[in-house]
């Protein structure tokens, strides 16, 4: 039976002398061929389904991640905001779509504002007392912050049943505690704005405007600087000073907190680590050039340690990466510089620090343990990114919105 099937060839030493040395050569032709194409084929396969997301599959793989959905709105998203169950994304029409999280299903679209203006925030309300979590009550609001005003937005249904009109302009975006938008004015002060009675409360004066959103700090801090070179620590409770200082020159990117300290970056070339308690100068690091960029703090293992760091970009050097507590340092102490790892933290990929380049359109996964860029990542396609926990979320140039999850 077995014979009848598979005939008998002849021995392979006596079938390779048999062949023509030239025509070897030829017989692999074939094959090599028919795999150069199918190669070529898969290629082209995959690089269509990547340009069928903002962040594609394949650059997904390359980070552990799978596409969860992808939504598409009819104009580009100018912001997006992840909280509670949903995403909340405005576009350049300044519709705002309500999205669900878990599915990427458009739950409702409205007209926030009018196309001019410019949305600062969109922030859920503070629930009932004794109620569900944020989005689960009857009568829940969302609170949609333009230049001359701030709407009321019943959750459920998307209608616009409140308008509040500001007295002072925002020129940053909101940070709220309780029942307040708190926000930095082109006049230098703080603003905390009451939602639920539609009043402006109490404010604070700082020297010049302050284009950094405010930053909370532990859980009743707000801490905020101007380009006047102001530094404040504010209760959010009570609106009132905590401490201040000034530092040599004006800053324009939002304070980080982390381990006990405040995190300033100021055009003056000095990264400065104020203690969060009383306003001491534990430390600052001078620089070649303005810092413009965020400071990062993040906990990391190094030699074995598990201690704070600070990481900034700085141009000339590149991302330099200082102990959060460097002892009886003044002037900082650096572990490291990785000259061409530029971005803003977004979140953590295992161990790996996530930056994204917005200018570059480049995703870097940076090894803060052994100061190196473990991946980068380009994504042409990707006009912003940011994470929530270990979730990715990414919007593109034309409307388009995608989640990405980690595979298990």
């Amino acid at each position: 039976m077995f014979a009848a099937r598979f005939p008998r060839r002849p021995h392979a030493l006596a079938a390779f002398l048999a062949v023509p040395l030239l025509a070897a050569g030829s017989l692999s032709t074939p094959a090599s061929a028919q795999d150069a194409d199918r190669d070529a084929e898969l290629a082209a396969r995959r690089a269509e389904l990547d340009a069928r997301y903002a962040f594609g599959p394949t650059a997904a793989r390359s980070i552990g991640y799978r596409i969860g959905w992808q939504t598409t709105l009819d104009a580009p998203i100018v912001r997006f905001d992840v909280f509670a169950g949903d995403v909340y994304t405005v576009d350049a029409n300044n519709h705002l779509t309500r999205i669900d999280r878990a599915t990427g299903s458009q739950v409702w679209n409205i007209t926030a504002c009018d196309p001019n203006d410019h949305v600062w925030g969109v922030t859920p309300g503070q629930p009932p007392f004794d109620g569900l979590p944020w989005g689960q009550n009857d009568g829940d609001r969302l609170y949609v912050t333009t230049d001359p005003v701030v709407f009321e937005i019943d959750h459920a249904t998307g209608a616009v049943v409140g308008r509040q009109d500001l007295e002072k302009i925002p020129s940053t975006d909101v940070t709220r505690y309780g029942n307040y938008l708190i926000f930095g004015t082109r006049g230098g002060q703080i603003v905390w704005h009451q939602y639920l009675v539609g009043q402006e409360w109490r404010a604070n004066q700082l020297l010049g405007p302050i284009v950094a959103t405010p930053t909370m700090v532990g859980s009743d801090g707000i801490a905020a600087a101007s380009q006047g070179g102001t530094v404040l620590m504010l209760d959010a409770r009570s609106a009132g000073r905590m401490w201040g200082d000034k530092v040599f020159d004006g800053v324009t990117t939002p304070l980080t907190a982390g381990g006990g300290s405040v995190f300033v970056a100021g055009k003056d070339q000095y990264l400065w680590a104020f203690d969060a308690r009383d306003g001491k100068v534990a430390w600052r690091y001078f620089t070649e050039t303005p810092l413009d960029t965020q400071p990062i703090h993040a906990i990391a293992t190094i030699d074995g340690e598990s201690r704070g760091v600070v990481l900034q970009w700085v141009e000339g050097e590149g991302l330099v990466c200082l102990e959060a507590d460097p002892g009886d340092t003044i002037e900082g102490k650096v572990n490291w510089r990785i000259p061409e790892a530029r971005g803003a933290a977004v979140g953590r990929i295992g161990e790996n620090i996530a930056l994204w380049d917005a200018e570059a359109r480049v995703l870097r996964i940076v090894d803060v343990a052994r100061g190196a860029v473990a991946r980068a990542i380009e994504l042409p396609q990707v006009a912003s990114l940011r994470m929530v926990g270990d979730v990715i979320f990414a919007s593109g140039d034309d409307g388009r919105l995608v989640r990405l999850d980690p595979v298990r």
